[in-house]
């Protein structure tokens, strides 16, 4: 049996509210973002985004090797448990997950100006062959 642990956390990165998942198995650590919008998400958008809109969210996973990747954790105490949760919701402990979030962006920004320079170096090589055609048929004649 696969043992994955969640966390949503919520945070107000202005002028947005965003939610960031946190999601562990045995051996993976991924991370997803949502932005909810201006007002802060009431409780019933939240469940419903989880019942209904969970296919609108599309997790990254972060490399085994890396800084953000989580070790396997051991049960824990259910009061400890509650100290960490109320810890949890007065300092922002979502490091793990922003890093995550901002390597993912990174990667999607450099693949997106990969992309920009090689459509630029096709419209270029386009135009060329054009103006070369175009001066080839001046000469030809009638």
């Amino acid at each position: 049996m696969v043992k994955i642990q969640s966390q949503l956390t919520i945070v107000f990165d202005p002028p947005f509210y965003k939610g960031i998942f946190e999601r562990r198995t045995a051996g993976s650590y991924e991370v997803a973002q949502i932005v909810f919008g201006p007002s802060e998400p009431k409780t019933p958008a939240i469940s419903d985004l989880i019942k209904n809109g969970w296919a609108k969210v599309h997790f990254y996973g972060a490399d085994p090797g890396s800084k953000t990747a989580l070790a396997g954790k051991t049960k824990v105490n259910p009061k400890r448990l509650q100290r960490l949760a109320r810890k949890a919701v007065t300092v922002n402990t979502n490091t793990k997950a922003q890093t995550a979030l901002n390597v993912q962006f990174e990667k999607a920004k450099a693949h997106r100006k990969r992309n920009r320079s090689v459509e630029k170096a096709n419209a270029e090589e386009n135009r060329y062959l054009h103006r070369r055609a175009k001066r080839l048929a001046k000469h030809k004649g009638h």
